[in-house]
This record gives C-alpha cells, structure tokens and sequence, in this order.
C-alpha cells in the first residue's frame, strides 16, 4: 500500500506569526491533531509543525495564554522528516519508528501535499 492511498488531505496549515489560540481554532475546526506552520501561500516550504501534544507541554501546562505566543515560539522546526507521496507505507512506519515521530508531510514534486500519521497507518494493519 501507498501513502496516497492513507494520506489525509487538505492540510491544516497556519503562519508562523499566527497566535496558539488560532492554531487550537483551526485543528478544531478541520477535526486535526496538528497543523503545519507555512508562509502563506507557500507549502513548499513548510517551516515546522504544531501539535496538540505541544500545546499542552509549551502552553497549558506552564499556565500561558494561547492567545499571547506565536506558533513559532512553540512548534517542532524544519526541515520535517518528510515522505514522497508514492512511498510505502511500510517506508513510513520505518520513518517514523527512527525519528521517534507520528506525523510524515507528503510531497510530491517538492510541494506538500497531505499528511500521514501513525494512526492512518493503523488502518492497513488487519
């Protein structure tokens, strides 16, 4: 199986300018775990990634106001472990077995594409 076919598409992105509390309203919103922190209008260059994982530890737990720190003071920086969009998923699985991570950026001809997560790739084991 190809990550095309696990994949989740569109992504959640925002600016790395934008507030946490953005960021927070925006996963609601698109039902996601994270989101990629872009230029706007850029995805090929895609500067780092947001989770909710984070936002507890860099935000919630330390009592900080989410509508008080950029996205970039808090997120995971590039360059991301990335994967093509016509790899395994086996070849993801590895990815993120070695770099200890649950989200893969998809590209494709050097723009991103989707996303794949640890959980997608539950959903090919039977």
């Amino acid at each position: 199986m190809k990550v095309r076919d696990l994949m989740s598409y569109p992504i959640a992105t925002v600016r790395p300018e934008a507030t946490v509390l953005e960021a927070i309203k925006q996963m609601v919103a698109e039902k996601k775990g994270s989101v990629l922190v872009a230029k706007e209008g850029l995805l090929k260059e895609c500067l780092g990634i947001v989770t909710t994982s984070q936002i507890f530890l860099k935000v919630f737990s330390q009592g900080r106001d989410p509508a008080a720190i950029a996205v970039s003071e808090i997120m995971t920086e590039g360059p991301l472990v990335i994967i093509d969009l016509d790899a395994s998923t086996s070849e993801a699985a590895r990815l993120m077995r070695e770099h200890n991570i649950r989200r893969l950026p998809v590209m494709k001809d050097g723009a991103l594409v989707g996303i794949i997560t640890s959980k997608d790739l539950l959903l090919c084991v039977e």
